[in-house]
């Protein structure tokens, strides 16, 4: 019976560059406000060595304990685990991630500013940082839970504007080919 349970949950893997933060915030959110409905993991295409403590501090904060977490590079997850969403949560790995995922059914990209940019910043100041992206990530995650849909849709639009680009320059090449001759 539990086989069968787990088998049905949605399973989410949340991306970042370096697995320390962003991602590994939004793994902890959807375990907390997703429930027995959800699997929750996170990788980095580069991870770190161990999360920011800023992101433990931030999490903790408001209920959320992330500290027995660590970061995991994507290739722990390729080819041996499937997914039903891959959510990109900084515009680096975006750029980075294949626009085909083997093992992932939906790509999501929700960026957020890197609350790490210029670590030489003090302590408290690097903290608020954090808090602002973990607030962030927690609004956009309750959002998602409670109107899957609006995210569907967003996916639907943006897939129709590069389908459209797409066609436009086909077009376009094409004219500029029968000009030519």
């Amino acid at each position: 019976m539990t086989e069968e349970r787990d088998e049905r949950k949605i399973k989410v893997l949340f991306l970042c560059t370096q697995n320390s933060a962003r991602s590994q915030m939004a793994e902890g959110f959807l375990r907390h406000y997703g429930g027995d409905r959800f699997e929750s993991y996170s990788a980095g295409l580069d991870p770190t060595d161990e999360i920011h403590p800023c992101a433990v501090e931030a999490m903790r904060e408001v209920g959320v304990d992330i500290s027995e977490q660590y970061p995991k590079r994507l290739k722990t997850y390729m080819g041996k685990e499937s997914f039903n969403y891959l959510v990109i949560v900084c515009a680096r790995a975006e750029e980075r991630c294949p626009k085909t995922f083997p093992g992932v059914g939906t790509t999501f990209s929700w960026t957020f500013e890197d609350p790490r940019r210029e670590e030489d910043l003090p302590y408290d100041s690097m903290l608020e940082r954090f808090r602002l992206v973990r607030d962030q990530i927690e609004l956009r995650m309750k959002e998602w839970l409670e109107h899957p849909e609006v995210e569907m849709e967003k996916l639907r639009e943006e897939r129709n504007k590069e389908r459209k680009e797409r066609l436009k320059a086909q077009e376009a090449a094409r004219g500029s080919a029968s000009s030519g001759r």
